[in-house]
């Protein structure tokens, strides 16, 4: 009787523990906002996810906040905030509610914690652009489905983007179709982004350099891009192999002058006439060592380039050319400078055997760097060596070629009249109607930027009556044809024909032209368009350069903050920053100038990673330097820019 007391003891205090061990369990338990109770041991997984939800919502109220009508959410907000709200906490009560085993909720809790991981950061970074937020957490959901029910994932990266597909398939990383999946990746890489496939190949996709489309988009990129090629083309990396191993004739070639180091920048830009047998790689080392022998076989091949390609030719090396043409059009200019003391006879004697072909290229290439005596010097030259001194005949001989740039040019220096007078006057009529019409099929803005630029120098007021006359016609046609661009583009020609006699006015017309056109201010930029940070700060990029321009532009811009209303913080040697402790809040990063060209490179890398490390994306960025250095700038400008000061002569018709 004892023992059987004994044991029924023994049972009720067990049962009894038991019973307490499990209502402490669920007593620690939460419920989510559905009222399912979730176990202790799940409710890290779904901490971590409302921690990632939290921040993707933060994002999307930042989103928000750039919309003019506040008061009026914007539906792509209102779709974000949905998704990230109501499809997330949908998936987790899903696999929360399911069957699974206590590993695959688990598994597809992190899942679902890991995509938002990476999707903030990628948004973060701006490498996600937020209206693909819903598309990505509907493409999560469809390979979390094809993953429970034992699928693939691999068919749902085919209709959806390059950087969605990547997000989810780095998630599914475990899935038996992972790695069906990159492959379909890479190939979505490819055809959006061939300039950089090559890097990503070689940083992310290195498995798979022997999957045999890999060898036939390499030589699509090599005719689009050949310049791309040839950077790898003597690399000893993986991706340097992939492209020797090309069978593609232009690969080849391009991998035959990158193997031949002497002058391989000189003889890179012929790489068309390489292929068809025109020119050896021996044969323009050689000439390459002459400037003026370079030159000008440069000038009449790119002469050719553009002939042929009136008549359907494309030459892949063509952009290389002009480059290179500009390249050697400059050491020109830059003797031409240097010798301003000099008598005419030693000053010019660089150009005493260049042809007016080639004298044309050094004039519409030195904008930037040309003084006025050495244009007007040069011009003479050119007028002088014409054969027939026919102006029309000689635009016809480098057919037509950068002619606006020449005329513009022609107009800043007071030589137009000259050039105009060695044709007939219909002709030279042809031609000014030819430097306005059209405007809207060319590329990019250079080509009216050069038509408003001699608006303001041309001195010829009938001239000029026929330039308003041939703008008006065009803008009517632009309208006639719904012709946007057109439209835009010969509307604001046309504004600056309007005489403003006084600020007044000036004002008017800006408000009128940003109504008109529905384009911002253009006479102002609203301080809150400049602040890109919760606290309401403006932060500016500065560009000092190791030239004489850039070390007499730093001497005096320090001064101006070295009072109580600044705080110069010294980072590094390379760039500091200057923060206001007074009015509004603004922060300067200044690199420095650095007389080391190759430390003055290296302090724009550094600067650009402290930003990039810190979040940091500048609205205003300014230049001071010379003119040379402007492209480095240009390159460094993000698109958070809202004011960007050059700072150099001309430095605006690079930006165009």
């Amino acid at each position: 009787m004892k023992k059987t007391c004994f044991i029924y003891i023994v049972v009720t205090i067990s049962c009894m523990l038991s019973a307490f061990t499990m209502a402490s369990s669920y007593a620690t338990a939460r419920q989510d906002t559905t009222g399912v109770i979730i176990p202790i041991y799940l409710q890290y997984w779904h901490d971590l996810i409302s921690q990632e939800q939290s921040k993707a919502l933060n994002l999307a109220e930042k989103l928000n906040q750039h919309n003019q009508n506040t008061d009026d959410p914007s539906a792509e907000y209102l779709q974000i905030k949905d998704v990230l709200q109501k499809n997330i906490n949908n998936y987790r009560l899903s696999i929360e509610t399911s069957d699974l085993d206590h590993r695959h909720k688990v598994l597809y809790l992190n899942s679902i914690y890991m995509m938002l991981k990476i999707m903030n950061r990628e948004w973060t970074n701006g490498d996600l652009d937020p209206s693909q937020v819903p598309e990505l957490v509907e493409n999560f959901h469809k390979m979390l489905l094809a993953d429970r029910q034992g699928g693939s994932i691999a068919p749902f990266v085919t209709n959806v983007p390059y950087e969605v597909g990547a997000i989810n398939v780095n998630v599914f990383n475990q899935n038996y179709g992972y790695q069906k999946a990159r492959i379909a990746l890479l190939r979505k890489y490819a055809a959006q982004y061939p300039k950089t496939f090559l890097t990503t190949l070689n940083q992310s996709y290195a498995d798979l350099a022997n999957e045999p489309f890999v060898d036939t988009v390499v030589a699509k990129i090599a005719h689009a891009y050949p310049e791309i090629v040839y950077n790898y083309a003597t690399s000893y990396t993986m991706v340097g192999r992939v492209v020797r191993r090309n069978p593609d004739s232009l690969v080849q070639a391009i991998v035959k002058v990158g193997s031949t180091p002497e002058n391989a920048i000189s003889v890179f830009p012929f790489i068309d006439y390489i292929v068809s047998g025109k020119y050896t790689v021996p044969q323009l080392q050689k000439v390459a060592k002459d400037n003026d022998a370079y030159y000008l076989l440069a000038v009449n091949t790119l002469i050719d380039m553009n002939r042929r390609t009136l008549d359907g030719a494309h030459f892949v090396g063509q952009p290389a050319m002009e480059a290179s043409v500009k390249r050697s059009a400059l050491k020109y200019i830059r003797e031409v400078n240097e010798l301003h003391e000099s008598p005419d006879p030693v000053r010019f004697a660089c150009a005493d055997k260049l042809t007016p072909q080639e004298i044309y290229y050094v004039l519409v290439n030195g904008q930037q760097e040309i003084y006025t005596s050495s244009f007007v010097g040069l011009f003479k030259r050119f007028m002088q060596r014409m054969d027939p001194p026919k102006g029309d005949k000689f635009l016809m001989s480098v057919i037509f070629d950068r002619f606006r740039k020449f005329i513009t040019l022609c107009s800043d220096y007071n030589t137009l009249s000259p050039f105009l007078n060695s044709m007939s006057q219909q002709n030279a009529n042809v031609l000014m109607h030819k430097f306005v019409d059209g405007l809207q099929y060319t590329k990019g803005l250079a080509a009216a930027v050069d038509v408003a630029d001699a608006f303001g120098s041309i001195k010829d007021s009938a001239l000029l009556k026929r330039l308003q006359t041939e703008v008006n016609y065009n803008f009517e046609q632009s309208v006639k044809e719904g012709d946007e661009r057109g439209k835009v583009l010969y509307g604001l020609l046309s504004t600056i024909f309007n005489t403003r006699e006084s600020s007044d006015q000036d004002e008017v017309w800006a408000k009128t032209m940003a109504q008109k056109f529905d384009i911002p201010p253009i006479d102002y930029i609203p301080f809150k368009d400049l602040v890109n940070d919760s606290a309401g700060r403006v932060y500016e990029e500065v560009f000092f350069y190791g030239d004489k321009d850039g070390f007499d532009s730093y001497a005096h811009f320090m001064p101006t903050f070295q009072n109580s209303n600044w705080r110069i913080n010294d980072l590094n040697k390379y760039f500091f920053s200057i923060t206001s402790i007074k009015g509004k809040p603004v922060t300067l990063f200044v690199k420095r100038p650095l007389a080391d060209p190759d430390e003055d490179e290296k302090a724009m890398t550094v600067l650009q990673q402290y930003l990039q490390d810190n979040n940091i994306h500048p609205t205003v960025f300014i230049h001071r330097g010379h003119s040379y250095h402007v492209n480095s700038t240009i390159k460094e400008l993000q698109p958070s820019a809202q004011l960007v000061f050059l700072g150099s002569c001309g430095g605006y018709n690079t930006l165009a």
